[in-house]
């Protein structure tokens, strides 16, 4: 365990075929990863959200191809120290910054935020982010 850094777990990726998720209503799509995202909900009330990538993911292939967990950190660049880093940091919206690394072979996102969970996982916060640069991008591509 790395000193002064502490993980919480946030939600588990998944990644599915394209044609699961790409016509639900619900999907957001990221141009600036090739990317659809649905969030599922289940009777667990477990953060899973599933993804989808077209042809121009520029995305390591282990994050398009194996599932993810996410945790929140209070110290992001302290946790990505010397760590095989996957998803360079950035952030994809004000308040959130999240990085993918590579742990025992499974990757990891690791997150830090100012934001509660229903900004994180609602609508509102998408508009005009480098993820989604034109609002919420729902089932636009």
């Amino acid at each position: 365990m790395k000193k002064d850094v502490t993980l919480k777990f946030h939600h588990v990726g998944h990644p599915v075929p394209l044609a699961q998720i790409k016509d639900n209503p619900e999907t957001k799509y990221s141009e600036l990863y090739d990317m659809y995202s649905l969030d599922e909900q289940n009777d667990f009330s477990l953060p899973i959200e599933l993804h989808a990538f077209g042809p121009k993911s520029s995305l390591d292939p282990l994050i398009q191809s194996q599932p993810h967990v996410a945790f929140t950190t209070n110290n992001i660049k302290k946790a990505l120290e010397g760590e095989h880093v996957l998803m360079p940091l950035y952030e994809p919206f004000k308040g959130y910054q999240c990085a993918m690394i590579l742990v025992n072979e499974q990757p990891i996102e690791i997150i830090e935020t100012t934001l509660s969970e229903s900004e994180i996982w609602g609508d509102g916060i998408f508009k005009d982010s480098i993820l989604y640069p034109h609002g919420d991008e729902r089932r636009s591509h």
